[in-house]
């Protein structure tokens, strides 16, 4: 005669016990999972609906202050500290290149300038000086410069383009170029740039 276990339905039971805990184990992980994927692809599908929606950054000549301030009858030498500025209207910060502002005296350039990398905050706006001597040696029409001499008033243009990105997060980059076309009046009595007019 074989010896029933008389412990066999308390193996039975402690089998069923575990296998139970393991489903519940096992859900748990697949839920876990399921939540942290819905996580991603939602921070994916509201990075690809707002990353193009970027504001681009205004770019322009603010005032300026002069030092030497050399002005004959159909020439002038001129050092002039540019103040300008970026405004970034965007939440996040944006990180900008160097960059070249040329000034221009009736479409012939007269002077440059150098904008050097570094970066504006969200919803800030970096101001900074640029140095440029304007010089006449590059004009060819001295009639109408010295008309403008004359007047008491240069017209001037500055020009540039600066080129700039939006990080987001980690591995995404969203890029912006940013035009510069001011147009303003330099006084010569006052020494002092009016009209200022960007576009």
């Amino acid at each position: 005669m074989v010896p029933t276990n008389p412990y066999g339905h308390v193996n039975e039971d402690l089998s069923a016990v575990a296998n139970d805990a393991y489903r519940k184990r096992r859900r748990r992980y697949l839920m876990s999972a399921l939540i942290i994927a819905s996580c991603v692809v939602g921070i994916i599908l509201l990075l690809a609906l707002t990353a193009g929606n970027f504001r681009t950054p205004r770019f322009r000549v603010r005032s300026a202050t002069f030092g030497t301030f050399n002005v004959g009858n159909s020439t002038f030498d001129i050092q002039m500290n540019t103040e300008v500025g970026i405004r970034n209207r965007n939440f996040r910060r944006f990180h900008y290149r160097d960059t070249a502002v040329d000034f221009y005296y009736r479409d012939q350039k007269v002077g440059e300038g150098k904008v050097w990398d570094d970066r504006v905050k969200g919803r800030d706006t970096r101001k900074f000086v640029v140095p440029v001597i304007l010089s006449s040696s590059n004009v060819t029409s001295s009639s109408e410069l010295g008309n403008d001499i004359n007047g008491g008033v240069l017209h001037l243009r500055s020009r540039s383009r600066l080129t700039g990105k939006f990080k987001i997060l980690i591995f995404f980059r969203k890029y912006k170029h940013v035009n510069m076309d001011c147009s303003m009046d330099l006084v010569i009595a006052s020494r002092v740039l009016r009209n200022i007019s960007c576009r």
